[in-house]
């Protein structure tokens, strides 16, 4: 008996439905109740959709059950009854209590296995008599029973064989790791059966898409040689009520049976989210089911039948905590560095045809922020361009041998109908070079910039003009510890936590945060305060940590904060609660350095006023750096950079105007300038030159930007920072 009131109302809306549907050869479904529910005058048509549609799912399971049950006592009664026919025609008595015994048992028969699948096949099964079989006594055909399970289809469950350890590059830490984990246990299994004792036979493999997960589970598969039972979690989610948990108890049941082996299991917070978060009572009894099923895994583990559960998934944090609980052995794996990304280039092109001229060294250089499935991507789109290069080559000669082919379709259109003229494999002595390489990479884009990450920037320090007070310190605090961190830690120098740079706007913070991480060849992450800004409760705090979280999976990682005052302000009683909350969750992040190994903070603001105290104290941002106005002498620098950078061909030795940059610095109109200011006033200067050469191409006029067009610029532009002697005066207070 239902113990809920409202299960028990809507119990009585299914069974009047259920004639209305029989009816019309419609099925009862939770959309189709909580449907007619709210379109009746039932008191249920005011209940919240959440409880009504859990209470008519629960409601037709065990409605679902009660039919099946009554199906199975009416197949039972059609058969005795037959049976009872048959043996009054035969003259002998009817067995009742035998007939239910021997039925029970052969209800019990498993007809489907998958460990003897060869040698059930092979047996032949005995013909029998048609006639004798398929009728009764009276000529009428015998009730048939009804099976309680379908035999499952055989599934091959052999190991993997595309794929090898040998065919894994870059990801050593993370191989080695999963052999210990999973190949020794499948492997060594008397070993562990002698030692009698309970190892964590579940493994979570995790880290961003496209990084190798799931072709290291299914090498480590391949290298153990056994069975291996792979499973996307989205497939086991059903479509009707109690499907999804029938699907994972069958795994769980089926890996019992073919012990020793290995189940994989891929996306799998696809299956386990967090029951908090569950938007369907299905979810959780998901996750219920999942945990029952690895709880059942360990304990069936005798005489050596370990079974290992691997498990990815690029979102851990998603995962429901009492199943993530049972993965004893968590291996993250991250982004490649150079070292991984050369191995896996060359493991990648270890089949192609290409040339000996192949730079991988400088291929992995050009390629920071680029995964395992980019880096595939870039051999792929070389592959291609080889041959499109050698297409070419077949096209020239075949539009010189035969000119008038197919002139009547457009030009793109003609060279493949020519080539489907020629046959297959016309193309022949498919190299890949080095310049298909380049070309592929510049084609490329990686899936970190497509997700709205940055990856290592292409600002350098020649770039950047002056500064190099602000260089010196940032290289002891940052570039040097990433580069040569064996020499820090024998002296004792712990890597900074993080470094504020402050100072007046348009200074070239941010320039200086991109050049450092250029330097380091770290991965860079660059995000404005109000970013991380949401109106939900808690979504700003959750951005936080998912922030911490890919820079982690990214390092070593320089996360750049800039206008670092919007989201750490000062907390005091009129900070709203939302805000505060973002400064607990950004320290509570800036706090974990033993988590954040290869995570490097730079915060930049112009307010290091209204920023919190507790932001600039050591072990978080504890070194501050001042990042004000350049001196006459940096202004030249600055301006000679920007020529430098802005003028093509200035680069060239003589080509630069020196003596007129110089003396525009040093003009007494520049003293408040600073670098944006300076960039300005070089684009003022050209826009003059265009002004008094004319901007009409066809006229050939030397378009050198002249001491007058210097002079118009310096009357138009004005310096932007107009309160200076606040931030000096920031700057002593900071000093004493």
């Amino acid at each position: 008996m239902m113990s809920h009131r409202i299960d028990r109302d809507v119990s009585v809306m299914v069974q009047k439905l259920e004639n209305d549907f029989k009816s019309s050869g419609r099925r009862l479904t939770v959309t189709a109740v909580y449907d007619s529910i709210k379109n009746s005058n039932s008191s249920l048509a005011r209940q919240k959709k959440r409880p009504l549609e859990d209470a008519i799912d629960r409601v037709l399971s065990k409605r679902a059950e009660e039919l099946k049950q009554g199906e199975d006592s009416d197949s039972d009664a059609a058969i005795e009854a037959a049976e009872a026919a048959e043996a009054k025609l035969a003259n002998k008595p009817l067995e009742r209590n035998s007939y239910l015994l021997n039925r029970k048992i052969t209800q019990s028969w498993n007809f489907s296995t998958t460990t003897n699948s060869t040698s059930l096949g092979d047996q032949q099964q005995p013909e029998m008599d048609k006639g004798n079989s398929e009728r009764q006594s009276t000529g009428e055909p015998k009730p048939k029973r009804r099976r309680t399970e379908r035999s499952r289809k055989e599934t091959d469950r052999s190991p993997p064989s595309s794929v090898s350890i040998r065919d894994v590059a870059g990801l050593d830490e993370a191989l080695n790791q999963l052999l210990h984990s999973v190949y020794l246990p499948l492997s060594q299994t008397s070993a562990y059966a002698q030692l009698d004792y309970q190892f964590d036979n579940a493994v979570l493999l995790h880290g961003p898409s496209g990084c190798g997960k799931t072709t290291l589970a299914y090498a480590v598969a391949s290298h153990c040689g056994r069975p291996m039972i792979p499973v996307s979690g989205p497939s086991l989610v059903g479509g009707t009520s109690g499907e999804s948990e029938k699907n994972i108890r069958a795994i769980f049941d089926e890996a019992i049976g073919l012990a020793p082996c290995l189940i994989f299991i891929d996306e799998i917070d696809s299956i386990a989210g967090k029951r908090d978060n569950a938007q369907k009572a299905m979810e959780a009894r998901m996750v219920t089911e999942l945990i029952d099923g690895m709880d059942r895994i360990v304990r069936g583990m005798t005489d050596g039948k370990n079974i290992v559960i691997l498990a990815a998934t690029s979102r851990p944090e998603t995962v429901d905590p009492a199943i993530r609980r049972r993965f004893g052995v968590e291996v993250a794996v991250g982004m490649p560095d150079e070292k991984a990304r050369k191995s896996i280039l060359e493991c990648l092109s270890r089949r192609l045809p290409r040339t000996e001229d192949i730079d991988f060294g400088e291929l992995a250089n050009k390629t920071p922020g680029f995964n395992g499935a980019d880096l595939k991507h870039v051999v792929t789109a070389a592959l291609h361009a080889a041959m499109s290069d050698e297409l070419q080559q077949v096209l020239r000669i075949e539009h010189a041998s035969r000119p008038e082919a197919f002139t009547d379709a457009s030009p793109a259109l003609r060279n493949w109908l020519i080539l489907q003229e020629n046959g297959n494999d016309s193309i022949q002595d498919v190299k890949v070079t080095f310049g298909h390489f380049k070309t592929a990479i510049e084609q490329t884009q990686p899936a970190a910039k497509r997700e709205g990450f940055s990856t290592i920037p292409d600002t350098t320090w020649e770039q950047i003009g002056a500064l190099e007070d602000v260089r010196k310190e940032l290289m002891m605090n940052i570039i040097n510890p990433i580069m040569r961190p064996d020499v820090y830690a024998t002296v004792g120098i712990k890597p900074a936590a993080g470094i504020l740079l402050w100072g007046p706007p348009g200074c070239g913070k941010t320039l200086v945060a991109k050049a450092v991480a250029n330097e380091s060849k770290a991965n860079f992450i660059s995000i404005k305060g109000p970013e991380l800004l949401n109106k939900y409760v808690g979504e700003s705090e959750r951005a936080v940590r998912q922030l911490f979280m890919r820079a982690k999976t990214s390092s070593p990682c320089v996360v750049f904060f800039d206008e670092m005052d919007a989201i750490v302000p000062r907390r005091n009683d009129n900070l709203s609660d939302a805000s505060a909350r973002v400064v607990n969750a950004l320290l509570t992040e800036l706090d974990g350095v033993s988590d954040r190994r290869g995570i490097y903070v730079i915060g930049a603001t112009n307010r290091p006023d209204i920023i919190d105290p507790a932001i600039r104290r050591p072990g978080r941002l504890g070194t501050s750096v001042y990042v004000g106005l350049p001196s006459p002498e940096g202004r030249a620098s600055i301006l000679k950079t920007i020529y430098r950078n802005t003028i093509p061909g200035s680069a060239a030795p003589g080509a630069l105007p020196e003596r007129d940059l110089e003396r525009v610095a040093l003009d007494p109109r520049c003293g408040n300038f600073s670098g944006a200011d300076l960039g300005s006033l070089m684009q003022e200067a050209a826009r003059a030159c265009l002004r008094r050469t004319g901007d009409d191409p066809a006229v050939e006029v030397d378009r050198s930007i002249t001491p007058d067009d210097w002079e118009a610029a310096l009357c138009k532009v004005k310096a932007s920072v107009k309160d200076i002697a606040k931030y000096e005066a920031l700057l002593a207070r900071q000093e004493r």
